[in-house]
């Protein structure tokens, strides 16, 4: 029986067969991408291609540039032609919960630029519905947080926890905050999504909803690949 990690690293040789040369890739975060960006470099290594990549984190711009791939910022280019990500948690329609690394808003920016966006994950993070198991991230302003957390718990049945990390606030690349939303009971993604996003002070949430072209998933029997259909 495997493990959660070779689950994750079943998916990579499927994930490393739409890199082709001459193109812009998007690297995402997380575990399991921190495993596959070294499989990359290896590919790019071997078939000499010629890939720019841009990462929707430093820390995985860091470990990319340390396997030495091309990294460059999002502003310098125009386009990405794939992105690669895991994700938290994946429905049937394969819409997404990310953002449990914290890199929510810059794996959002980079997957929806993206002409193709495929996920990696592992059989544990597939759902019934999006906030069955994991807490929905929402990256929030921090002079205003306790008071969206608040408003947000007014108006939704949910929990707000801002999350920390050793004891003190987590803070995004971006230097922001987390919301973790525990969702009390199942509540619509795309309701939910457009009332907080238009809250003052939240800059994204970690709903990513009808942008997956296909998630390859790590099971016991085998890789199995879903399609949107």
């Amino acid at each position: 029986m495997m493990d959660i990690k070779q689950l994750k690293m079943s998916t990579f040789d499927d994930a490393l067969n739409h890199i082709t040369d001459n193109i812009v890739l998007g690297i995402g975060s997380g575990s399991t991408i921190e495993l596959l960006v070294p499989k990359i470099a290896e590919k790019v290594r071997a078939e000499k291609l010629n890939i720019i990549g841009v990462c929707t984190s430093t820390k995985t711009a860091f470990i990319a540039k340390e396997h030495g791939l091309k990294i460059v910022d999002i502003n310098d280019v125009d386009h990405v032609d794939i992105a690669i990500d895991g994700a938290d948690e994946v429905d049937s329609n394969l819409n997404l919960i990310k953002g449990g690394g914290g890199a929510l808003f810059r794996e959002k920016v980079i997957d929806t630029m993206a002409e193709k966006f495929i996920v990696i994950v592992d059989e544990t993070k597939e759902v019934a519905h999006l906030g069955d198991k994991f807490k929905l991230p929402v990256e929030v302003d921090k002079f205003n947080w306790l008071l969206l957390a608040r408003k947000i718990e007014q108006d939704q049945p949910v929990i707000a926890m801002r999350r920390m990390a050793d004891d003190v606030p987590f803070i995004t690349d971006n230097g922001n905050y987390i919301l973790d939303l525990e969702l009390k009971e199942r509540l619509d993604p795309y309701q939910l999504h457009e009332y907080l996003i238009h809250l003052i002070g939240v800059l994204e949430t970690g709903y990513f909803l009808d942008t997956t072209e296909a998630v390859i998933f790590g099971t016991q029997d085998g890789v199995k690949i879903k399609q949107r259909s």
